[in-house]
Parts: C-alpha cells; structure tokens; sequence
C-alpha cells in the first residue's frame, strides 16, 4: 500500500467486520497495511491515502437488510479531505490494531450462541425464541445464561449492548 515513500493508506473498521472467521482471515493479512478497528460508531467507512484524498463508503442499498450495490466517494477538495481528516485522526488513535483486539477479552461467541443472541434481540418471548431455535425453553435461557457470561452482561439488556459494541449481532 505504499507508492514511492508517500504515506500510507489508512482504514477504519467496526468489530462488525470481524463477525465472520474468514472474514477474520483476510482481515489479519491485512492487518500491517494501516487497518484498526474502532468502537467509534462509524456511519461510513472511511480511508485516506497520502492525507490527500479520502474515500468514503456509503450504506450497501438504502433500507436497514436491504441489499444493493455499495456506493464510494472519493474527493481530493482540500477543505473536505482537511476536516474529514481531523475527526479520523481522532478516531484513529483511539482506535486498536486488529491483533490487539482480537487478542483483547472479545468473547467467542458460537454459532448456536449467535443465533441466542439474536433472538434475544428480536424481543420475542423466551417461548417463542425457543420455538423458533428449535430448542426447549430450559436449554434456550441455558443459553441466554451462557451469552451474558461470555459479553461479561449482568443482564439482558447490557448484553445487547455490549453485543453491539463488539459487533456480535451481525446475521
């Protein structure tokens, strides 16, 4: 990623993109090349290169699950490539390289557990996830007991938080 001594280019994530284990894969290849994961919320994805130009990604299709092709913005307009940089540079250093967080207490999280944690987002009764997992009602908040301990949640509640700070609800 570098070009005759410039910079490099730089890029922040969310943990949602550490959700899947080969996604996880190509992440740590990537991981020397200026790449950190942030638990900033971050509406766009956004890279600079040589403090010059930066490329903003927009949402993949409109509405929330929709599906469509991703949109980029790329802009070399000092003014914007200025300040865009100053609130990514502040995200940036507060920010943790790849192998710093995954090495970090990020919870493991199985797929049955994924799927758990997920209905436990959807608000259904604990009956009603049960049904749909397949599972009986004692097994399913067996489960739910196994998600709080794993995020560290002292309830329901926090552990949907914390799930989403981590980026751990993504389907």
């Amino acid at each position: 990623m570098r070009r005759d001594g410039a910079d490099r280019a730089r890029k922040l994530n969310s943990p949602a993109v550490l959700a899947d284990e080969r996604d996880r894969e190509a992440l740590r290849e990537m991981a020397g090349h200026g790449m950190r994961i942030t638990t900033t919320p971050l509406s766009r994805g956004t890279a600079f290169i040589d403090r010059r130009t930066m490329i903003l990604t927009g949402p993949v299709g409109t509405a929330p699950g929709a599906r469509g092709p991703r949109t980029y913005t790329v802009s070399a307009a000092p003014a914007l490539v200025d300040g865009a940089y100053a609130l990514f540079e502040a995200a940036w250093e507060s920010a943790s390289d790849l192998a710093v967080f995954l090495d970090s207490q990020r919870p493991r999280i199985d797929a049955e557990n994924g799927r758990v944690l997920r209905a436990l987002g959807s608000g259904v009764t604990d009956e009603a996830a049960a049904r749909q997992l397949g599972m009986s009602r004692r097994t399913y908040r067996r489960r739910v007991a196994e998600v709080l301990v794993s995020v560290n949640a002292g309830s329901r509640f926090q552990a949907g938080v914390r799930a989403g700070e981590l980026g751990l609800t993504r389907g």
